[in-house]
């Protein structure tokens, strides 16, 4: 989709290649350097003391088990197996971290402990990725010396090389040859495979999703850490840049990230890690920042933020900032391209939002250890750089605010595009509306991943993947059905300053069983007079009648002229259409976090079927009594 001719993989000259530095890179000093180490943060220091007792406590109630592996294959449920992986990880990780912020020798023989029963798990993949590359076989339980190189596979590995950077050493003085097998696990489990297995997020057959950077950043810390010898390194970072070059063959110029602003921070963000550690294993001579799209990937999550702690959440997204969102590494990112605007925003959320040790850890190592040992980062230049106006036709995302780097005053983005991206949901023409930050409109998200989630039989028979449940149309109660071909055309935007506007024809995104002939809608903000508008227009082959969708995190109050939802007015024709509210309370555990526990649809039924007919929705700022 992009245009640059310059490819990572052309970067790999014969100079470069002979620079390639066997041991030349450590993701830490190790425990021993204790000058090294002074400097972390003391509320760092309090915060990961805190977080280390929580994961032991995890960890003692969430132990490895044949029946947690096993939950997944009978009923498809990942959740306990997973639990038990994250927390072990966090336990572990966290023990390496305090041991090297606080040199404390009673630390080494927990570590050392942890550590071991990592390298006597049976697997380091989770099970619901647990497939054999060559035959697509997802055997019932791991086959014995089989691991499978996922995404927790890759992590584990690069996890216990950055471990074995910073105790490594110290762990081989009281335990001889447990760093000889954390080595001979590593080079089993994640680069055995990688040398020798072909998997479908290489992107062999199309370009991949977050997957490739995701365990490519990994694969290069286990090799940079493990491996001996230069040709297979070289060969390493060989294919490491055929594999990148594929998934950034997948994004448009404007680097926008079809799978949702959570999903860049596995996406964007470990393909920064993947080039910044490149550059070090070649001693600076590969630099891959310049290389499009990757100046503009950096500028995504800054442009998808609608408050300081929500953003805009399509695909498998979530409303609120994802645990893995590390500010740091953005203004990184933003100095490496040379984004100032990047760099200012990361430090303004980078104020508010502390370093964390909790959540998915094992994946987060290298991030979370990088930014611990750089106290005062977001010291300096700091400002918000959400932009009034942004439109990325690569994904077809439009945004618009009352004012750049605003919270408050009213957010409005829609998007058109497809039914077919990466983590999709069947929501072409979908709005999200904000006011001061908090949500009017909203993109209800995904819910806890299970077998269902990621079956095509079973994906579109979960209520928040459907359109019925996105703020689209639903001409005859039809729903948008999953597909490429159900799409969004003609989507064109224009932003003067005062308007923001995004049009587009719905007309495809809907099967022949809709009736319809025609379905256009337009999305704008106006800042004279405060207000978003969703403007819509059909018509049928013969009389239809035409449901509009609203999603809500607050109940719909009936208010003269339309609606209140919180601080809100929302005017609907009701002479034209009958309202309806019901209430959705949420028995999943990730949704009832976003939403405390339930969210509203309103439909707005058409009261009489007609050839043809339009709606116009408009929010402003309600009337204070």
């Amino acid at each position: 989709m992009h245009s640059s001719e310059t490819s990572f993989r052309s970067l790999l000259t014969p100079d470069v290649r002979a620079a390639v530095r066997v041991g030349g890179w450590s993701p830490a000093p190790p425990v021993q350097d204790r000058a090294a180490w002074a400097a972390v943060d003391e509320h760092d220091r309090h915060a990961l003391h805190a977080e280390l007792l929580r994961w032991r406590e995890r960890a003692a109630n969430e132990p490895h088990s044949l029946s947690r592996w096993a939950a997944y294959s009978r009923t498809g449920d990942r959740v306990p197996q997973e639990r038990a992986e994250h927390a072990l990880c966090g336990l572990v990780g966290t023990t390496a971290l305090m041991l090297g912020v606080t040199g404390d020798d009673e630390l080494v023989p927990r570590l050392a402990d942890g550590v071991w029963r990592m390298c006597e798990l049976s697997a380091w993949c989770l099970p619901s990725h647990y497939a054999l590359p060559e035959s697509g076989e997802r055997p019932f339980l791991p086959v014995p010396g089989r691991d499978v190189l996922d995404l927790a596979d890759a992590s584990i590995g690069a996890m216990l090389a950055g471990i074995d950077a910073i105790a490594g050493e110290r762990l081989e003085q009281d335990y001889p040859g447990l760093r000889a097998r954390v080595h001979h696990e590593i080079r089993r489990r994640v680069l055995d495979p990688w040398e020798n297995e072909v998997y479908f997020w290489h992107g062999v057959d199309g370009p991949p999703n977050n997957w490739a950077p995701w365990i490519v950043s990994n694969v290069l810390v286990c090799a940079a850490v493990v491996e001996t010898d230069k040709e297979r390194l070289t060969a390493t970072v060989d294919r490491a840049l055929v594999i990148l070059d594929r998934f950034r063959a997948g994004y448009d110029d404007d680097g926008s990230c079809d799978e949702g602003a959570t999903y860049w921070w596995w996406a964007g963000a470990t393909l920064f890690e993947a080039l910044d550690l490149l550059e070090e294993l070649t001693a600076g001579t590969l630099n891959g920042f310049p290389v499009a799209p990757v100046p503009q990937m950096a500028r995504f999550p800054m442009s998808m933020q609608i408050g300081t702690g929500s953003q805009v959440n399509y695909s498998d997204g979530s409303p609120v900032l994802p645990e893995n969102a590390n500010w740091h590494l953005l203004a990184r990112f933003g100095a490496r391209v040379g984004d100032e605007e990047v760099v200012r925003h990361a430090r303004w959320m980078g104020r508010t939002h502390p370093l964390r040790f909790d959540g998915q850890l094992a994946p987060l190592f290298r991030r979370t250890l990088t930014a611990l040992r750089a106290p005062g980062w977001a010291d300096g230049e700091a400002a918000p750089g959400m932009p009034a106006a942004l439109y990325l036709p690569g994904t077809e995302v439009a945004v618009a605010r009352e004012r750049a780097g605003g919270i408050e005053g009213l957010f409005v983005a829609a998007k058109g595009g497809h039914n077919d991206v990466s983590h999709n949901h069947n929501d072409a023409g979908g709005v999200i509306v904000a006011l001061d930050g908090d949500p009017v409109l909203i993109d209800a998200g995904v819910g806890v991943y299970r077998r269902e989630t990621f079956e095509p039989a079973t994906r579109y028979t979960i209520w928040t993947m459907r359109s019925g449940w996105h703020n689209v149309p639903l001409p005859n109660g039809v729903e948008q059905p999953h597909g490429a071909e159900y799409r969004a055309t003609g989507t064109a935007f224009d932003d003067d300053g005062t308007t923001t506007r995004l049009e587009m024809d719905l007309t495809a995104a809907y099967p022949p069983e809709s009736g319809l002939l025609r379905c256009g809608r337009t999305v704008l903000l106006d800042r004279r007079d405060p207000a978003v508008e969703i403007r819509d227009t059909w018509a049928f082959g013969k009389d239809g009648t035409m449901t509009l969708v609203l999603m809500t995190a607050l109940e719909p109050e009936p208010e003269e002229g339309g609606l209140r939802v919180g601080a809100a007015h929302v005017a609907v024709d009701t002479a034209g259409f009958e309202v309806v509210v019901e209430s959705i309370d949420l028995d999943d555990a990730k949704l009832a976090r976003a939403w405390n526990g339930r969210v509203f649809r309103t439909r707005l039924v058409q009261r009489v079927p007609a050839p043809a007919g339009g709606h116009v929705l408009r929010v402003t700022r309600a009337a204070t009594s």
